[in-house]
């Protein structure tokens, strides 16, 4: 099979995997309260641990973006139960501390139907597969395990390892200038025209759209504007189906 691009750029919730989490549900503050006396001899009330969660994000991402430069800064999320621990924690304690909080506010996650078949058949045709994805290394590595999508990737780019999430252009610059992609030859594929399409045509490559969750014509092309998205280099697809990237 013939194929338009030699490399294919993939965003994961959403593009690739069908996720789901809450991390406002108060049952979830009042077992990880209780996760936290138990594993490290924390008390915490649940109200206060969320509450702290919460500023403590903020503060981490305010410092990050003071270094960095960047208007969308990613910390690791490792760094806020350390901070809220108060006191060394091993690297497999984190490990299973951010995975425990992953699963708890977690209702779905399921590979969208065709992502196999459609990586499969890239992969087969000798084009790359890379992905890039706004998300936490400790959540992502697992959720990459447990859908069977890990050994498809030729690289994984993860925004906690970068400190920068897209649409941040230097996200997707960093990864093709390690690969040397030629620009021409790649396309990034998501379901956010703020995040993934903005970082592509920023970049100056071409983007495939999946409308995954259904939003209306109005909203893409709204959001298209608000991003000064190059749209000569945009391909929608409507109905979200990542199977279209084989006939195209």
């Amino acid at each position: 099979m013939d194929m338009k691009y030699k490399n294919y750029i993939f965003d994961l919730y959403g593009t690739l995997i069908d996720i789901h989490t809450d991390e406002e549900q108060p049952e979830l503050w009042e077992f990880m309260a209780d996760y936290l006396a138990m594993n490290f001899s924390c008390e915490y009330d649940a109200k206060k641990l969320r509450k702290d969660y919460l500023r403590i994000c903020r503060d981490e991402e305010k410092k990050l973006a003071k270094a960095n430069g960047s208007k969308f800064p990613e910390i690791k999320i490792e760094w806020v139960w350390e901070r809220l621990i108060g006191k060394p924690c091993s690297d497999a304690d984190m490990r299973l501390l951010c995975n425990t909080f992953r699963e708890r506010s977690r209702d779905r996650l399921v590979q969208y139907e065709g992502v196999a078949e459609t990586l499969t058949a890239i992969k087969k045709s000798g084009g790359k597969v890379f992905l890039l994805s706004n998300a936490q290394r400790l959540f992502t590595e697992k959720e990459l395990e447990d859908t069977n999508l890990t050994n498809f990737f030729d690289d994984i780019f993860i925004s906690s390892d970068m400190g920068v999430k897209k649409p941040d252009e230097r996200f997707l610059l960093e990864l093709l200038e390690k690969h040397g992609l030629k620009k021409d030859e790649s396309v990034m594929i998501g379901n956010e025209v703020l995040a993934d399409v903005s970082v592509a045509t920023g970049a100056g490559i071409d983007a495939i759209y999946l409308n995954t969750y259904a939003h209306t014509q109005k909203e893409i092309q709204r959001d298209l504007k608000i991003c000064h998205a190059d749209t000569d280099r945009v391909n929608i697809v409507d109905d979200g189906n990542i199977l279209s990237l084989l006939r195209r």
